[in-house]
């Protein structure tokens, strides 16, 4: 049945309980419970109030067929209203709800009856599992049954401590005063005299309200009517959830994950998370306590755990919030709470760098293959051509290895001992030196510049790449979970993907293994210590694992939340997240110079040349080896010539062989 009035900004739900206790059997007690129906509708009206009308809202009354007198006549008072403030719905609490994921605004108010403290479990499960559902809502529990002085203040207790248990603060109890038609009201202060929302400690009066019949009084002019005589002490207490906490603790959980957290075990040094912690801390007045989680706990498979998973500490309630570059998944939503994002990340492959190339080809490569076939074809022909002009001319002894050795030196623009009588051979050894010019030239500019600068073997920038070479898998074992696809590419990484204890450990394997990637957090590789950002390649964002956003995590519905997500937003708006980053980042740049600078005191250089104090690149023996082997190899091919020679001469002369065409070249 549903019946919408007007517009207010309340929820309420009703939870009746099929006892004795819940309708009263004396008559007169049930005419005396009734007579506080007007003074729970009018405090009602002091604490639901909103600061803007929620068009469409509804309150949802869950009152069974069979409900009391009482019940009734709390469900009229609402819904006779003559402003008419509010739309009602009635509904059975013991029932499932139905599917209200089309409704998006929050409730601002609850309304909970119930006959003891036992009863309130059913409405909050119920209201939990809506999409209004919200914690920081103005929440009135009304007992529908006197309660003794033994048994109030236990209940109370228990009704505070349940909601408490359940991030609810804004709590007002209303309990009708033992043997008296007097509604009182009773509540706890979280943060009263020093407190900080960790335990009830002090239960206060905060409001009284009798409704009743005023006599007659002709001397003062008084008619007889219905009078509300009230008493207020909330002003004496102020906000239930103040602005400022009086340096209370806020108990953060840890992981030492740079940049977000940089540190260790023992002492949190800064980072980009600590940094926008202590901005907000020092905003709220609260003193952030951090305590450091185990490393195993981060990277193990995330689980609904809360003895030994990685949210126990929160589910536990040790501590109030997690950082350290985390992000919302499947199991984290429905266990805790997140604040907005406020960093993007990625998790993607790391391999190690490519290495440098073979320094013996830096005397070949500065041409590619065929112009150099072309070039030694031409010194070849050129060769041919002046041994026939050699032969026609007869000034020298006709031999195709000297004239090949003349054709190298013009071609290198080296001085050769050829003096041709015709002009036309002149003419052509004028345009083959002019060719060797050039060639000289382009090749020694050429070869400086390969020299001084260094070359790599081709990068494994992909997936795919790495498989091809061979390459084996590791990360966290809760990152195996994005390779459970049926694609071949994700079957093969399963196969071969092999689990890190510790990332960093694991990150620092580039260093020693060149057929490994690593399934690491791209702003954590480039910041950890682990391993030197210039050892490692991570691979563009075209072959990310994930993409995601990261965020502090909470306890389910921490009722502190709000004001730290305000607070998160400006300090985006305001550009303090890059300056952090950067802040983050120099220390461990500091820290890698000043172990830089004690390994540099033993002497020595690396890279590929060493720098004179003008930037000089000055080359070393490995620089031109090439060019080394390429006069060792013509050397140990001269000698072995040399040797055959002599032996083919001595075999001649014991043999007496008859001269052949060989001996032109031999001999």
């Amino acid at each position: 049945m549903y019946r919408q009035v007007s517009v207010w900004a309340l929820l309420l739900t009703v939870v009746l309980r099929q006892t004795a206790g819940d309708i009263p059997v004396d008559e007169a007690e049930h005419e005396q419970l009734l007579t506080v129906v007007p003074c729970i509708r009018r405090l009602c009206e002091k604490y639901f109030r909103s600061e803007r009308a929620m068009k469409g809202s509804l309150a949802i009354i869950n009152i069974k067929p069979d409900a009391s007198t009482f019940q009734q006549h709390i469900l009229r008072s609402f819904n006779e209203d003559p402003r008419h403030e509010m739309g009602v719905m009635v509904k059975d609490a013991s029932r499932p709800h139905l599917n209200a994921s089309h409704v998006t605004e929050k409730a601002k108010n609850y309304l909970m009856l119930i006959a003891d403290s036992s009863a309130l479990a059913a409405p909050i499960r119920q209201l939990r599992r809506l999409p209004t559902w919200n914690p920081l809502a103005q929440v009135v529990v009304v007992f529908t049954a006197e309660l003794t002085p033994l048994v109030f203040e236990i209940e109370v207790r228990n009704v505070l401590q349940e909601l408490f248990d359940h991030s609810v603060l804004n709590v007002n109890v209303m309990v009708q005063r033992y043997n008296t038609s007097v509604l009182e009201v009773w509540t706890w202060f979280p943060y009263e005299s020093g407190s900080c929302a960790d335990n009830i400690e002090r239960l206060r009066l905060v409001d009284e309200c009798e409704y009743a019949f005023q006599e007659p009084d002709p001397e003062r002019n008084v008619r007889s009517a219905w009078v509300y005589r009230e008493r207020h002490y909330f002003s004496d207490y102020g906000p239930k959830i103040p602005k400022y906490y009086h340096y209370c603790p806020l108990k953060v959980s840890t992981s030492i994950w740079e940049p977000f957290v940089v540190g260790n075990a023992s002492h949190i040094e800064k980072g980009l998370e600590v940094l926008m912690l202590d901005v907000i801390t020092a905003r709220m007045r609260l003193v952030p306590v951090f305590s450091v989680i185990d490393g195993s706990l981060t990277t193990a498979r995330i689980t609904a755990d809360n003895q030994t998973g990685l949210y126990a500490d929160v589910l536990q309630r040790r501590t109030d919030l997690m950082i350290g570059g985390l992000h919302e998944n499947p199991i984290s939503r429905k266990l805790l709470s997140a604040t907005i994002p406020y960093f993007q990340d990625d998790l993607t492959w790391c391999v190690p760098t490519a290495r440098h190339a073979p320094k013996w080809l830096n005397v070949f490569i500065i041409f590619n293959v065929w112009t150099w076939l072309i070039a030694i074809g031409i010194i070849f022909a050129a060769a041919g051509l002046l041994f026939r002009f050699n032969y026609v001319e007869g000034l020298y002894r006709v031999n195709y290895t000297w004239m090949l050795l003349q054709s190298l030196a013009f071609s290198l623009s080296v001085y050769a001992h050829y003096w041709p009588r015709r002009v036309s051979i002149r003419l052509f050894l004028i345009g083959y030196m002019f060719y060797g010019l050039h060639w000289n030239a382009a090749y020694h500019s050429f070869l400086i510049s390969v020299l001084t600068r260094p070359r790599y073997e081709p990068q494994i920038a992909t997936v795919q790449q790495a498989i091809e070479a061979g390459f084996g898998f590791a990360g966290a074992e809760n990152t195996l979970g994005h390779f459970d696809k049926p694609d071949g590419v994700s079957r093969h990484i399963a196969a071969h993907y092999a689990v890190c204890r510790n990332l960093d450990e694991c990150l620092g394997r580039l260093r020693r293994e060149r057929t490994v990637a690593i399934a690491m957090s791209r702003a954590h590789s480039s910041n950890s210590r682990a391993i030197g950002e210039a050892e490692l390649y991570c691979f563009s964002k075209a072959e990310n694992i994930y993409t995601y956003s990261v965020s502090m995590l909470a306890k389910k519905d921490f009722h502190l939340l709000p004001k730290i997500n305000e607070l998160i937003r400006r300090i985006s708006e305001s550009g303090l997240l890059g300056k952090w980053q950067k802040e983050s980042e120099k220390i461990r740049i500091d820290r890698d110079e000043d172990e830089g600078a004690g390994g540099d005191e033993g002497g020595g250089s690396g890279g590929d040349g060493e720098k004179s104090g003008e930037g000089q690149t000055i080359l070393r023996l490995d620089h031109i080896e090439g060019a080394f082997l390429l006069g060792a190899a013509g050397l140990l091919l001269a000698l072995a010539a040399f040797v055959g020679e002599v032996l083919y001469y001595r075999a001649k002369r014991r043999y007496r062989w008859r001269d052949n065409l060989a001996d032109r070249y031999l001999l």
